[in-house]
């Protein structure tokens, strides 16, 4: 089983600190945030946390998979492991 390394939230961050990561991730960060919204098969649960964890990953994934591009002002996190669950299926390498 490979193990792979994922972008995602510490969990001592904010509610308000993970809703400005989605907000600049979905906008300057030019990631596609369709999946989070509501109809999207990430959309549940529908938490800043599970919300913030898929932008954060996507961001992270498509810039090269760097310490800096999973910073997000110290509030992201390295995890091993792939964190999709039911139909919402991040991208791994």
């Amino acid at each position: 089983m490979k193990i792979h390394s994922e972008d995602s939230t510490d969990m001592k961050t904010t509610d308000t600190q993970l809703q400005a990561n989605i907000d600049w991730a979905c906008n300057e960060g030019q990631v596609d945030c369709a999946k989070i919204n509501p109809g999207g098969v990430c959309y549940e649960p529908n938490t800043p946390t599970s919300h913030a964890s898929f932008v954060m990953n996507d961001y992270y994934r498509s810039h090269g998979s760097t310490e800096e591009a999973c910073d997000f002002n110290h509030t992201g996190q390295i995890i091993s492991g792939d964190p999709s669950y039911r139909r919402c299926r991040y991208d791994v390498v």
